[in-house]
Order: C-alpha cells, then sequence, then structure tokens
C-alpha cells in the first residue's frame, strides 16, 4: 500500500469530525479546571486514530458485502479499482485500532483505567457500525450511534483527558457537536440514498423519503447552532450565543443546489460550529 492510498483510506474530509469533540472538551473543561495540554494533545491523536481506524474498517466490510463500486462517491475506493488487496486495508485498519488503544492505555494512566472501558466501547462500536450481518450503518440508528459516540461520549472523555473531570457545561456543549456530527451522517445517506436502497439498507434517509429527510437535516443543524444560546441561560457562558452568528447557514442547508453539496456543507458548518464554540469557552476561561 501506498502512502498515497493510505491518504485516501483515511478519508480527510471526515477529519474534522474527530476534532471537533476534542476542541469542545477540552474548552468546557478549562470552564473550571486547569487543562493538560500534553494529555490533550493524547485525545486529540486518538481520536484521529479511531475515526481513520473507522473508515478502513467501512471501506473493508462494504466492500466484502459488495456495497462499494467503482464511482461511488465518498470513499477512498483503493479497494474496488483494485490498487490494493481487502487483507492489506483490514491489517491497516486494525493497526490504527491498536495504536489508539495503546495510546489510550497511556492516557489511562494519568486519567484512571475508565478510560481503557470506553476507549474498547468506542472500537466495539466502530466496528459494529461497518461490520457484521446488519451494520449499524446500514440501519436507522446510524445518527443515534453518532450523536452518542462521536458527539456526547467523544466530548466528554475529552474533557475528562484535559482536565480530569466531567462538568455540566461540557454535556451541553456535547449536545451541539452530536447534533452536528448526526448532520453529517444525514447529509450522507440522503445523497446516497437512492443506491443504499438497492442494496438493500434501511437508513433514516431512506425511511424518512428525500423531502422529510432534508427537514430533518435542516433540524439537526438548526438545533446545533441554537442549543448553545439556549444552554447559555445557565449551563453554558453567555458568549456561547455566538454560534447564532452561523443561523445563516444553518438556515440554507439542502434550501437549493445539488443533494452532492450537502455533505461538504454540513461538514463546514460542523467545522465552524465547534470551533466557534471551543473558542468562545475558552477565550472565557482564559479571561476570567
Amino acid at each position: 500500500m501506498t502512502l498515497g492510498q493510505l491518504w485516501r483510506l483515511t478519508r480527510p474530509h471526515t477529519l474534522s469530525a474527530a476534532v471537533v469533540p476534542v476542541l469542545v472538551g477540552a474548552a468546557a473543561g478549562a470552564l473550571s479546571f486547569r487543562v493538560d495540554f500534553l494529555l490533550t494533545l493524547d485525545m486529540l491523536v486518538i481520536s484521529l486514530l479511531l475515526q481513520i481506524a473507522t473508515n478502513m474498517a467501512n471501506e473493508y466490510f462494504d466492500f466484502r458485502r459488495g456495497v462499494d463500486h467503482q464511482g461511488l462517491t465518498g470513499i477512498a475506493g483503493v479497494i474496488v479499482q483494485g490498487e490494493t488487496s481487502p487483507k492489506a486495508v483490514l491489517a491497516a485498519a486494525v493497526a490504527t485500532f491498536g495504536l489508539a488503544f495503546v495510546l489510550g492505555c497511556l492516557l489511562a494512566l494519568a486519567r484512571g483505567p475508565l478510560l481503557v472501558l470506553l476507549g474498547l466501547l468506542s472500537i466495539v462500536v466502530a466496528v459494529l457500525y461497518s461490520a457484521g450481518p446488519r451494520p449499524i450503518a446500514a440501519t436507522p440508528f446510524g445518527e443515534l450511534t453518532v450523536f452518542l459516540l462521536m458527539g456526547v461520549l467523544e466530548t466528554l472523555v475529552s474533557e475528562v483527558a484535559a482536565v480530569g473531570h466531567l462538568s455540566l457545561a461540557a454535556f451541553a456543549a456535547s449536545l451541539s457537536v452530536g447534533f452536528l456530527v448526526a448532520a453529517i451522517l444525514t447529509a450522507n445517506n440522503l445523497r446516497d440514498r437512492e443506491s443504499d436502497q438497492e442494496r438493500g439498507r434501511r437508513t433514516l434517509a431512506i425511511l424518512l423519503g428525500g423531502e422529510q429527510g432534508l427537514r430533518f437535516l435542516r433540524a439537526e443543524a438548526l438545533a446545533a447552532v441554537v442549543w448553545p444560546a439556549v444552554a447559555a441561560l445557565g449551563l453554558l457562558p453567555w458568549p456561547a450565543v455566538a454560534t447564532l452568528l452561523l443561523l445563516p447557514l444553518a438556515l440554507r442547508v439542502g434550501r437549493s443546489g445539488p443533494l452532492r453539496r450537502l455533505l461538504p456543507d454540513v461538514s463546514r458548518l460542523h467545522l465552524l460550529n465547534g470551533a466557534l464554540l471551543a473558542l468562545t469557552l475558552g477565550l472565557f476561561a482564559a479571561l476570567r
């Protein structure tokens, strides 16, 4: 496997979803505690490795089930195009999961064994998301899974890694992260709705249909940017209302343009919302 093929397997456009919860979790923790930047960096690397390994596992298992084909948007394509073997991709996924686990063990030495258990849970869910006779990705529960795992859980674990504690502020902020990471999946599934249905998948986008699916996507985007302002009434500091600056972008999601534009539009909103939330929380903590 070449470096170029390995880079494509990481699916670089998805990696912001691994960065945002770590930044938000650390910033929320800074509101009450001192941040350990070295442990936060370790958590960031772990998060990226888990995202990359999940992408690799998805590439392998979807190929094995005959889901992927040449020309399909969003995949690396190194297997279906015959550039490398399925075994090589599976080995890369296992090695990446393993490296994430080792770094998680190092993190647990500083923050406690609970993080190892949470890390193992994340790996198991990540594999079940793509593997098995009925992978989560092919069911209506994909959005709920990524909301809980890559939104709530990853943000809270990141706070523990950064400051060694959990707070209501991190939980409140994690909901905003979760809404938009779920929206990324909804956008992806709306784009692939017809081909997914032909392959026997039953995603939420398929069950809802095109128009209702778009309405659901808009609701996810709107909830993500409005919720921090609501939480600023008691759970988050007042600068969190800054996410309302992204309201025009959230309201434009899915209003016009081809379905292939949904994913990059929502991914950009996810990154901007997460960065703005982390920045405002971090600056408020630093200036108090």
